[in-house]
């Protein structure tokens, strides 16, 4: 048993909490990567540091990077006082979790036919990206989807209304099931 009885939901949020800062923990490091990547990678002769929609993108990427780290550190301070992480795991995972996605779905498309050679060994970089790209679609579903998130900062951060709901206010076990 988890906790008292009816009161698992509270566990179940507990969870879903420590998933989202775990998944914040993890998001810069797409940014990271790429950076160092972007630093010396060159496509045709070229170096991708001086290809201005590389720069755009990394800028971009850069304040998103800035405000999930930020919003990390926040939530660490919260937990070392001995709180709970707020809504801002929300704010981190959603944004960290598509900028993560983002990152590597471009730097593939920027590597061209390397892009598509799964060979750790000899190509790190490839990898990383490669898994990145495969993996970062079920880190937007962990812990909560986009959808989810939104509706969090939309009612814990802005303050707005929460979505009419016809089960508001029924216990999980008294609501009608399709199965008589």
């Amino acid at each position: 048993r988890l906790g008292e009885v009816n009161q698992g939901w509270g566990a179940a949020l507990l969870v879903l909490m420590n998933e989202r800062m775990a998944i914040t923990a993890v998001a810069p490091d797409g940014f990271d990567r790429f950076l160092e990547f972007v630093k010396s990678a060159e496509i045709a002769g070229q170096l991708l540091r001086d290809d201005p929609q590389v720069r755009d993108r990394l800028a971009h990427w850069y304040s998103q990077h800035a405000g999930v780290d930020a919003s990390y550190m926040r939530m660490l301070t919260a937990v070392s006082k001995g709180g709970m992480p707020g809504a801002e795991g929300a704010v981190g995972k959603l944004i960290g979790g598509r900028m993560n996605q983002d990152i590597a779905n471009f730097t593939l498309s920027l590597m061209g036919e390397a892009g598509a050679v799964h060979d750790a060994a000899t190509a790190m970089e490839q990898a990383y990206f490669q898994d990145a790209a495969l993996f970062s679609p079920g880190i937007r579903l962990a812990g909560g989807t986009d959808e989810i998130m939104r509706n969090i900062i939309a009612e814990q951060i802005l303050g707005l209304p929460q979505e009419p709901r016809a089960d508001k206010g029924v216990a999980f076990k008294d609501i009608p099931s399709g199965n008589g």
